[in-house]
């Protein structure tokens, strides 16, 4: 069966030299003209049947099989052929099937609505495909199944009517003692059938497992391999739309092998490599230094890979296959392995031990630390609004593949068990050529806020995190995440507890203080015109913050976030006193103008207050604790220009809740003077 549109066959004809067309009324005049020979059509017959015995042997064989026939016999012959194509002229040759269903003797019409009427209710029923013990059913609409029956009967037709003069005479003799059975032509929907032959395939697949090593508590063992198993997608395909118009309306799943790569035997040199690996200790030396790693270590470092050996062909020419190539195999463990690969002229796959730099790094690197140099990234030097780039420096470190290729070779052989450490050059990651082509040249914006130099934790945490900020870097069209940059602020980074707003009221917090910095960050990317992706305002207001300019962050809560939409790279610089913080923004300018404007408060809310009363206090006095902030809301708007055009607008509104007063009030009774008496 074909999935795919099939155009119509030329219209089939009982004279292989005159077409006719299908489904005509009569015959073309004497068709059984069609059957005659050379000799026949002649009216000197004698003459001929001597020049026919004079011909070399070229001649067709049917016309010297002719020439021995008695004359009787042959005209009986000629007789009974000229009456079928006369009984079927125009008509599906008797003794044709499709799909079970009786077209013989039909007019190509009549046997095309015999086929709709009893072919298409079968589209509508289900099939079963079947593997073992599951099975899956479909109808023709959900495969998008329909039935050609007009080429389905152009086929039919040509039965009889094709090949040579003897075949076809085979052909209509043969159909009326055996019936010829055609398939009917169902076209089905390629995207619907690829579902169903996915789902199949997902069902009853089974990948192939190759041959492989596993070391367990410093000893390898062999893992065998397994064939696989595969849908024969193509013959499942043609089964199903087959059986679509079938009175047998289950389909056996066919399945295949799938072979390995690996098999045991291609394994069996890993497995005894990996055994002499494993023998005992190395050394690793540099100059006057000596590590020794114990047998655990080295299990740690060791992998298997697949390569390609060396094949030879039929003509001597020895060959390398690529890696990855499957293996002729049968099942798990077959004999033979890569010797029977290679005696069939196919790829010959096997498992090779080897060291991994990457295991090897994880180990050594942390004895072998102080070998070398670490290499220097260029940065920049930023002072007074100018830029100066600060040269990187190449560093040497030790070198881990070579040390892994020549551990893989040493702890093969049955040698010493040593190997000398190499060292190499380490390029840094941003080296001075890159840094001159991030295009930060000018300072884009700036900001500075101030703070209460007293506050000695307080300051401390603003100048910790001001130094992990400084010397950030955004790519073009990146987005900075205060959070992500920063990460969480802890003791053993150097954060100290200072007041922070929590739940709306101010208490101590390891970081207190990171806020200082969040709203300078905000109001050096408020004023560069850069677009601004996350902000959020404090949670009461704060009159020494800019009225709605302020940014709160915490970890694992609000974040300062903004993308850089130029061209190039932008950098965070930060400097910091005892007393103020300045962040700024260097790039390359894109030209924004920035304009703003700032609201009147709005919704003023009135803080609460509450009393707590002090015995310890005389009555009628009072403290404010903690001073209370009236609740309101302010919106700031921001427009960036470019060459006189509005690039972008943005609207920041705060809403502040109100602050809760905290005042103690004196309840302690004041002694009454007495007068004394004159």
């Amino acid at each position: 069966m074909n999935d795919e549109t099939t155009q119509a066959p030329d219209a089939v004809n009982d004279d292989p030299t005159q077409p006719i067309e299908v489904g005509a009324s009569s015959a073309t005049t004497d068709e059984a003209v069609v059957w005659r020979t050379d000799y026949v059509r002649r009216k000197d017959r004698s003459a001929d049947v001597g020049r026919l015995r004079r011909r070399s042997s070229t001649s067709p064989t049917w016309a010297k099989w002719a020439l021995g026939v008695p004359t009787a016999l042959l005209a009986l012959v000629v007789l009974l052929v000229g009456v079928d194509v006369a009984a079927s002229a125009g008509r599906v040759h008797p003794g044709v099937r499709v799909a079970g269903v009786a077209i013989g003797g039909k007019t190509p019409a009549s046997a095309v609505a015999t086929l709709e009427r009893q072919l298409g209710p079968r589209l509508g029923q289900p099939v079963v495909a079947a593997f073992e013990k599951e099975s899956w059913s479909y109808t023709g609409p959900e495969l998008g199944a329909r039935l050609d029956a007009t080429t389905t009967v152009l086929t039919a037709m040509k039965v009889g009517r094709t090949g040579t003069l003897a075949e076809r005479v085979a052909q209509r003799a043969s159909a009326y003692f055996r019936p010829v059975e055609t398939d009917a032509k169902v076209l089905l929907d390629g995207v619907r059938v690829s579902v169903v032959l996915g789902e199949l395939s997902e069902a009853i697949s089974v990948p192939p497992k190759d041959a492989t090593i596993v070391i367990e508590k410093g000893r390898p063992r062999l893992v065998p391999s397994k064939v696989g198993i595969g849908i024969r997608a193509t013959k499942v395909r043609d089964d199903i739309t087959r059986a679509l118009v079938s009175a047998q309306r289950t389909v056996p799943v066919s399945v295949e092998f799938v072979p390995v790569a690996v098999t045991d035997d291609d394994a069996q040199q890993a497995l005894a490599d990996a055994r002499v690996m494993l023998a005992g200790p190395v050394t690793i030396t540099y100059e006057a230094k000596k590590w020794e790693f114990p047998v655990e270590a080295i299990a740690g470092w060791i992998a298997f890979r697949q390569v390609s050996l060396p094949t030879t062909s039929a003509a001597g020419v020895v060959a390398s296959a690529p890696a990855g190539t499957s293996a002729a195999t049968t099942g798990s463990g077959s004999a033979g392995g890569a010797e029977a690969t290679a005696a069939a002229g196919q790829a010959a796959i096997a498992l090779e031990a080897y060291v991994a730099a990457d295991e090897v790094s994880r180990t050594v690197m942390p004895k072998t630390g102080e070998v070398g140099r670490a290499p220097k990234d260029a940065s920049f030097r930023v002072s007074s609004g100018r830029v100066q780039i600060v040269p990187s420096e190449r560093g040497v470190g030790p070198d881990m593949i070579a040390l892994a290729d020549e551990l893989t070779v040493a702890l093969k052989a049955n040698g010493e068990r040593a190997v000398e450490l190499r060292t190499r050059l380490v390029q840094p990651a941003v080296t001075t050529e890159k840094a001159r082509g991030m295009g930060i040249k000018e300072r884009l914006a700036t900001y500075t806020t101030t703070y209460d130099p007293s506050n000695r934790p307080r300051v401390n945490n603003i100048h910790t995190l001001a130094e992990a900020l400084d010397g950030t870097l955004i790519a073009p069209g990146g987005v900075f995440s205060f959070n992500g940059a920063i990460g969480p602020r802890t003791a053993a980074k150097g954060y100290q507890e200072a007041p922070a707003i929590v739940n709306g009221k101010l208490v101590p917090q390891l970081g207190g203080g990171i806020c200082q910095v969040g709203t300078t960050v905000f109001n050096a990317v408020f004023f560069s015109g850069l677009p601004v992706v996350e902000r959020k305002n404090h949670s009461f207001y704060i009159s020494h913050y800019p009225k709605g300019r302020d940014a709160t962050v915490s970890w694992g809560g609000p974040d300062i976030k903004f993308r850089n939409d130029t061209e190039h790279w932008v950098l965070i610089a930060t400097a910091y006193s005892r007393s103020s913080l300045t962040v700024s923004l260097y790039g390359t300018d894109p030209g924004y103008e920035v304009d703003y404007s700032t609201g009147p408060f709005t919704n003023l809310k009135p803080h609460p207050v509450d009393e707590i009363k002090d015995s310890t206090m005389p009555v009628g006095s009072r403290i404010v604790e903690d001073g209370g902030v009236d609740g309101r809301r302010i919106v700031v708007t921001r427009t960036v220009t470019l060459d006189g055009r509005v690039v972008r607008t943005d609207t920041f509104v705060s809403v502040y809740a109100p602050k809760r007063e905290v005042v103690r009030v004196g309840t302690k009774p004041i002694a009454a003077t007495s007068t004394p008496t004159p």
